[in-house]
């Protein structure tokens, strides 16, 4: 990034291990402590190539919020490739899933010329 990112973070990423999923999928959870509670990242190599999750957890019960674009962006950058596009997508509203209140999801896209791997 070419601006110094709004820091809101208390702690270093963690990583938590490896999820049980099907063979074909590698996916990782990290964690970091921020200034009002808890972000958790799910990094996964998909068969349709790259899906990051990233949701905040709060301190305190109504201070609910969404992750910041400083604190997407830098998941984003530190866990997926960087020569690769990642996009948060919004579908058709009857094809909307959202199970979790305050998760983003980024998936790997192609621009023109480029693949998918």
């Amino acid at each position: 990034m070419k601006r110094k990112p709004i820091d809101l973070h208390v702690t270093p990423w963690r990583r938590l291990g490896t999820l049980a999923l099907p063979e074909e999928v590698q996916a990782e959870t990290h964690r970091r402590a921020v200034r009002d509670g808890r972000l958790t990242v799910i990094v996964a190599q998909e068969p349709q190539g790259w899906h990051l999750s990233i949701s905040f957890k709060p301190d305190v019960r109504d201070r609910l919020r969404y992750p910041t674009w400083d604190e997407i962006a830098e998941a984003r950058y530190r866990f997926c490739p960087d020569g690769i596009t990642m996009a948060m997508l919004l579908p058709p509203m009857e094809a909307y899933v959202a199970v979790h209140d305050t998760t983003f999801h980024l998936h790997e896209v192609a621009w023109p010329g480029e693949v998918v791997r």
